[in-house]
């Protein structure tokens, strides 16, 4: 009785068992590498948000820059001009209407 379960521990792993292993080393593999694939594009993902952060901070840096001098009467031509379109008394302006 005993020999046979010495006989039995030291029989080989089934072909399925292995097969299945095979497989499973295979998949994990694939996981592993199509995971890293992935965290190399959220890495570069991460890398350009964090530079569109900073140009940001920058630009609001230089607004509250300007918010603390105040404007002057030009500053606010130019902001009318350039973001409501006004003109001055007597200007045409013209719009290239082609490149919209």
């Amino acid at each position: 009785m005993q020999s046979e379960v010495v006989a039995l521990s030291r029989q080989r792993m089934p072909v399925i068992v292995k097969i299945a292993m095979l497989v499973f080393l295979i998949y994990a593999a694939i996981t592993i590498v199509s995971l890293r694939a992935q965290i190399v594009d959220k890495q570069a993902e991460l890398d350009s948000l964090s530079l569109r952060v900073q140009e940001y901070e920058e630009a609001n840096e230089a607004l509250q820059q300007q918010m603390q001098r105040g404007f002057s009467a030009e500053d606010i031509s130019e902001l009318a001009r350039n973001e409501l379109s006004f003109a001055q008394p007597g200007e045409r302006v013209f719009v290239d209407a082609s490149s919209r």
